[in-house]
């Protein structure tokens, strides 16, 4: 019984550490950013704006306007190290800066 009980932690601790990984990139992926791609700084700020098509739009007129405290329109279109993707934001490295942008304002990737 306790063997039972050893695998099926073993288990449970595998599919935990498996799913937490799931969404991070592997070393060598490499994204590219559309032109005037827009860029936040903020993890909170990134997400918040993805779950939510509306005040994502708005937030972009604004920055295309000024850039926020949180966020910038990025020019030209670059290729940078995604680290992590979120479905609806990314978050990646450029200039050593940890940055997030939306699925939208990717063009491609490479394996």
């Amino acid at each position: 019984m306790s063997g039972f009980i050893n695998s099926l932690v073993a288990g449970s601790l595998l599919l935990s550490c498996a799913s937490a990984s799931a969404d991070t990139a592997s070393a060598n992926d490499m994204i590219q950013l559309q032109h005037a791609a827009h860029v936040c700084n903020d993890e909170q700020e990134a997400k918040r704006l993805a779950a939510n098509d509306h005040l994502r739009e708005m937030a972009k007129a604004l920055v295309e306007f000024k850039a926020t405290k949180y966020c910038f329109i990025m020019q030209p279109s670059v290729l940078v190290k995604l680290l992590e993707n979120h479905g609806g934001y990314v978050k990646f490295s450029h200039d050593n800066r940890v940055l997030f942008t939306f699925a939208e304002h990717l063009v491609s990737s490479t394996p």
